[in-house]
């Protein structure tokens, strides 16, 4: 197989980048560059749609609520028992942090505040000889108000499970473990929500539980 053939420019916002470092005094967050090779030619199709039209990449939260548990995800039509740490769209005309908290507010219906911003994965996203760049930024977020998924503005989500660091482990591994169609978005989601896993390694949740 030849050299791959980038299909759209979609370029890393390196100022903006930096700005965000800044703003939250993160002196060495992660950007790690990672492949992704595909083996499903229709899950590459859609995601290479996404950022053609109107998707540079995507904010990833991770929301620890008032009793120190995580918010993890499921949606209908996902495979069976299967949760992920949610994230949402990040188009190009949108700044990160304004993409951030109308996403937390649209999929979870939660006020946060963002504890640290750990980062970002670029992702290369191959299938065959073409490929893309898609951009994760990881937060860590507390929980400051609002009713989880009864004040979310959409219905996207289907069911929650809270979980403990360790638990979360447990939950994201069997994303590694998908066959089928869903096997490639799997690997895709277990490569942003075990980012969030080795990120809380170096969290004191402990410190962020609210006293009642």
């Amino acid at each position: 197989m030849g050299k791959n053939s980038f299909i759209v420019n979609n370029e890393f916002y390196e100022n903006e980048y930096k700005n965000l470092c800044k703003i939250f005094n993160a002196h060495h967050p992660d950007c790690k560059e990672i492949k992704l090779i595909l083996e499903n030619k229709d899950y590459f199709e859609r995601m290479k749609n996404l950022v053609l039209s109107d998707r540079r990449g995507e904010v990833v939260f991770c929301v620890i609520r008032p009793n120190g548990k995580i918010i993890a995800i499921t949606c209908e039509g996902y495979p069976n028992d299967i949760y992920r740490i949610p994230t949402g769209g990040l188009g190009y005309n949108e700044k990160v942090l304004e993409a951030l908290f109308r996403e937390v507010k649209e999929e979870l219906g939660l006020e946060v505040e963002i504890v640290k911003f750990s980062g970002v994965l670029k992702i290369n996203f191959i299938f065959e000889n073409e490929s893309f760049m898609f951009y994760s930024y990881l937060f860590i977020l507390k929980e400051l108000s609002g009713v989880l998924l009864k004040d979310a503005l959409d219905d996207e989500i289907s069911d929650v499970k809270e979980v403990s660091p360790k638990e979360l482990q447990f939950v994201i591994e069997r994303l590694k473990c998908i066959n089928g169609r869903w096997k490639d978005w799997g690997r895709f989601r277990y490569i942003t929500s075990n980012a969030v896993v080795e990120e809380l390694k170096n969290i004191n949740i402990d410190g962020l539980k609210k006293n009642r």
